[in-house]
């Protein structure tokens, strides 16, 4: 049988939508890349630090508000939050009484809407009157390798499986769609942290306790937006004995 060469292409162009539609029937829309976030970046949080003569670590953040607070960070993962009127705080300090700390001092937390040499005062008058010390010994980061380099990924097993102290390999990681849900849900949560004043002494509290590289925060939120569904397996992947 002979066809014309109209008649052959109209097969060809025939078969060629064939095989494009069984393509696409067959596709696995599980395995289609999510887009990255578009992510407002996270600008620097103007914190400033001073050691005193007693080699204490302050850092302080100057906010606009009627109420500021002291926070002392200890060494044994504990802290004391004193609350401070932005006016009459140098006699709510003098009110405070005068009880020695029971434990090292990592770092105290300033933040309100006074001027350096009055956060330097309000830090100096703690120390004095806490007897303050120092906590002198080394402290090593906690962030391990694995959770720098796939910092999507811990976040995924910290949130759902580390609760008992020790991560369940045998549990299911998340499908395309969850792994979306996830994503959106935590860079909106650290963006609104970092934005907020308590957010903010949330974080350098746990910058006091953990040590983290000092851009993990703008790391984490860009790779939660930038990450694939596979961040979680690539974690787990990198924790698995060698």
């Amino acid at each position: 049988m002979r066809f014309s060469r109209r008649t052959l292409n109209i097969i060809i162009i025939v078969c060629f939508a064939s095989v494009s539609w069984i393509h696409l029937g067959q596709s696995d829309p599980e395995m289609e890349p999510l887009e990255a976030l578009t992510l407002p970046p996270l600008h620097d949080n103007h914190w400033q630090s001073w050691l005193s003569q007693e080699g204490i670590s302050v850092k302080w953040q100057q906010v606009s508000q009627p109420q500021g607070i002291a926070r002392i960070v200890f060494a044994n993962q504990t802290q004391l939050d004193i609350p401070l009127n932005a006016q009459q705080w140098s006699a709510e300090l003098k009110a405070l009484a005068a009880n020695k700390a029971l434990h090292d001092t990592l770092v105290i937390l300033l933040q309100g809407p006074w001027a350096k040499t009055e956060m330097q005062g309000i830090a100096a008058f703690l120390i004095q009157r806490l007897q303050l010390q120092p906590h002198t010994l080394p402290i090593p980061s906690a962030v391990t390798h694995c959770e720098q380099t796939f910092a999507a990924g811990s976040l995924w097993f910290r949130q759902h499986w580390s609760q008992s102290g020790s991560i369940n390999q045998e549990k299911p990681l998340p499908n395309r769609q969850q792994w979306q849900d996830f994503r959106l849900q935590h860079t909106q949560q650290l963006r609104q942290q970092w934005l907020s004043n308590p957010g903010q002494l949330d974080i350098q509290t746990d910058i006091a306790y953990h040590r983290p590289p000092s851009d993990y925060y703008q790391a984490l939120y860009q790779a939660l937006g930038d990450s694939q569904k596979f961040a979680a397996s690539d974690y787990l992947d990198c924790i698995k004995p060698q």
